[in-house]
């Protein structure tokens, strides 16, 4: 029996808005727009949840494209240069544009190993096969058509001792899975981790050089070596490899039968309906068949609200790819959902691809000339994966301009707040062209010109009211929508930036702080002008104002209260602390001075006495590994009596002040500290002053955050001066925004001043 899907997440189990609980009754999302990406293919964009003011965990963010055979657009599968490693979107994206492709959208492919990014099923590209693997599989045809099942893939060996014996093709070798044939497609080179007997091949003259779906190769044998991982493959030739610990003893002493000069056969046998397949990934397991979501599956996380990401036919052959986020604001699908929503979309079968960090959604808008991610992934930017599934077409010199678009196609407002819209133009085949020079600008809610909205007050009389903006030339139009909110279900507050959110609050008495309030609507952002909101002082701690500027009050002892902001019925508040004065006599006006401030009062940071007495801190004064390790297991709250009778390896451990011994027992037991090698010796070096670099890597360790990926490092000018042991950390830093550099420059190998750890430490907590 089909399962009802959680949270009311599917397209027929949906809220009404504004209704305190799900509505059975309602039939459409919260939010559904549909922008057209090419005469063929749509990109819909789509938010569920289970209720007006519920947690973010109750929402799901969802995108889908819709794809029909035909046309100037096709789908393709691609990897990097080679099957061995990873590449990113983008990085496909530029091969793409360098082969006179444009890219319309694209999703990630299969499932794969992560250290070696090879897949675990089948590729096939331009009708060759790449790599073998007889999983649930998506094929498209030269015609743009789909094929999901299993594609019964054999690949076969005859000659010597053998006669069709099955083996693998481009996987990683092991001792328990057999022989193993390797092309360039692979690498140069094998790069097992365990010793092979290798046979070096290359195609007899007048053989096909290549593997197709139903094709063969005859192979002689070149060269034979043993007792190597790793084998180097010839260009234009290949390898057959087989473990010599292997657990087939008799089929390596009949690989060991072969001399140089003998010849093979390699074929590739299929499902008929197979063999014309153009570009082809393996998934996992089926979740729609004969239009009926199915409820067996295998998958380790089946169970878990995870991202997703599936491919799936319809009946008239259009094919549906959908994914479904999982982030701080969706929350993500178990596998008995996914199946459920593939069938509520209308596919006869469809196939569950690699989901998790690696789900998402990569699209060319109309009238743009670059690659946009357009969904949230899991790890807060798009992950390197083995292949992709993307939808291309030949680029064409632009014309002169056909379509018209507006962005944001669609967006959430506060009455009185402004909206600003770009306008893009894109030709009759989609390619980004010039905006018409006169444009018309028309609304029914509100005051717009030259792409600008600003949302009317006055006529404004609750409920949810859309503001359609237009914008004429030329007989072409486009419109967006905004949609007006009486409720909202999140209120953030932030500094004046508008850009640093706020936990908590600790400021000297006597002191103005401008705050900012930001609001979501089911986790999207929502545009707010000053006034949109309702402030309040608890606790004789100050006053404030009705744009957010808050004066804290003369007191002569620490105190705490609060600070509410609310919008309808959603409020949210900050704990506030006030302090009788600046507690260091050297931070006044200094560009930190709020972070310290914030971390001294909780105990995260110290100063010391200056000659005169007062208290210093020191901002601009670098600091030792020591030190900084002692402010991180403060900010943590460490209890370091749990690691005081822990032993340090540190040849230098008599070097660590008293002060800092049970901090840097922690740091190392808990794995944020690893010290450095020098002739053979482990070193703390605790009064050496620390790099920005090495402080990362501490920082992004005890957060748990060290998989960012390296692309994020490519906005510095400086990234090559990052250590191979720092950039996966730097890079989960930047992708959370702990760190941004400055000037366009990281400085990694700079000294940390004490004024940039308190940001740091800051930023972690806030972030």
């Amino acid at each position: 029996m089909k399962r009802v899907v959680a949270c009311a997440l599917a397209l027929c189990l949906t809220v009404c808005l504004f209704a305190g609980t799900a509505s059975a009754a309602a039939r459409e999302p919260i939010s559904k727009f549909t922008i057209p990406l090419a005469d063929n293919v749509n990109l819909i964009e789509m938010t569920h949840a289970g209720g007006i003011f519920t947690d973010p965990k109750d929402v799901l963010q969802q995108h889908a494209l819709t794809y029909q055979p035909g046309g100037d657009v096709r789908p393709m599968v691609i990897y990097g240069s080679t099957l061995y490693g990873r590449s990113t979107m983008s990085k496909i994206a530029t091969y793409l544009d360098n082969q006179n492709l444009s890219l319309v959208a694209g999703v990630n492919g299969s499932f794969f190993d992560m250290s070696t990014g090879i897949p675990y099923g089948l590729i096939v590209t331009d009708g060759v096969l790449r790599t073998s693997g007889n999983v649930n599989s998506v094929g498209f045809f030269k015609n743009g058509s789909a094929i999901i099942a299993s594609p019964d893939l054999h690949v076969l060996l005859t000659g010597g001792a053998f006669s069709n014996t099955e083996i693998f093709y481009n996987k990683v070798l092991t001792t328990t899975n057999g022989i193993g044939l390797y092309s360039r497609d692979y690498d140069t080179a094998t790069k097992n981790t365990v010793s092979a007997y290798n046979l070096v091949l290359k195609p007899v003259s007048g053989s096909d050089s290549e593997l197709t779906l139903s094709g063969e190769m005859t192979l002689e044998v070149t060269k034979i070596t043993q007792s190597a991982a790793s084998c180097a493959i010839p260009a234009g030739g290949f390898v057959l490899s087989i473990a010599e610990k292997t657990s087939y003893a008799s089929v390596l002493a009949n690989m060991k039968a072969f001399k140089v000069g003998d010849r093979v056969t390699v074929s590739v046998r299929c499902a008929e309906e197979w063999e014309d397949v153009s570009y082809a990934c393996g998934g996992g397991d089926l979740l729609v068949e004969d239009e009926s979501a199915l409820e067996n599956f295998s998958l380790d996380t089946k169970n878990e609200q995870r991202a997703r990401t599936a491919i799936g036919i319809k009946p008239d052959g259009t094919v549906v790819i959908y994914t479904a986020d999982e982030s701080a604001n969706s929350a993500g699908m178990d596998l008995y959902d996914l199946a459920d929503m593939m069938e509520s979309l209308g596919c006869e079968t469809a196939l569950n691809l690699d989901g998790g960090g690696s789900t998402m959604v990569g699209v060319q808008y109309p009238g743009y000339d670059k690659c946009a991610t357009a969904n949230t992934p899991t790890d807060g930017s798009m992950r390197a994966c083995a292949n992709f599934i993307f939808l291309v077409r030949e680029k064409t010199q632009a014309e002169e301009a056909d379509h018209l678009f507006l962005y944001p196609a669609h967006s959430y407002a506060l009455p009185g707040a402004t909206v600003n819209f770009a306008l893009k133009a894109a030709d009759r085949n989609y390619m980004a062209t010039d905006v018409p020079g006169s444009i018309s600008w028309s609304t029914n809610f509100g005051a717009v010109g030259e792409g600008k909205l600003v949302l009317d007050t006055s006529s404004f009389n609750g409920g949810i009211s859309d503001a359609v903006v237009s914008a004429k030339a030329e007989g072409m139009s486009a419109r967006a929508t905004v949609t007006i909110l009486q409720q909202v279900t999140g209120i953030s507050v932030y500094k004046e930036d508008g850009k640093t959110r706020l936990k908590t609050l600790h400021t000297p008495a006597e002191t103005d702080v401008q705050l900012r309030a930001g609001a979501t609507y089911y986790g999207s952002a929502v545009l707010c002008a000053p006034g949109s909101f309702t402030w309040e002082v608890t606790g004789g701690i100050g006053t404030i104002t009705e744009s957010g500027k808050f004066t804290s009050a003369k007191v002569t002892k620490l105190t705490e209260g609060t600070i509410e902001v609310s919008y309808g019925e959603t409020t949210a508040s900050i704990p506030v602390t006030v302090s009788p004065a600046n507690p260091f006599s050297d931070t006044k006006g200094h560009w930190a001075e709020t972070y310290i401030n914030d971390l001294y009062f909780e105990g995260t940071l110290t100063g010391s006495a200056g000659k005169d007495g007062k208290l210093l801190y020191r901002p601009d004064d670098s600091m030792t590994r020591q030190e900084f390790i002692v402010a991180l297991m403060r900010y943590l709250g460490t209890d370091l009596g749990n690691y005081s009778s822990a032993s340090l390896p540190f040849a230098d451990t008599g070097k660590i002040g008293a002060w800092a011994l049970d901090a840097v027992k922690a740091a190392y037991s808990l794995g944020y500290l690893g010290g450095s090698k020098e002739n053979g010796k482990l070193y703390a070096n605790p009064t050496a002053t620390i790099t920005r670099q090495e402080a990362m890597v501490i920082l992004a360790r005890s957060q748990n955050l060290t998989d960012g990926g390296s692309s994020s490092l490519s906005g510095f000018s400086d990234a090559s001066k990052v250590a191979d042991w720092a950039k996966a950390s730097l890079a989960a830093m930047v992708d959370r925004r702990i760190i941004g550099g400055s000037n366009g420059k990281l400085n990694p190998t700079g000294k940390v001043t004490r004024a940039e750890v308190a940001k740091m430490l800051w930023a972690l907590e806030n972030s």
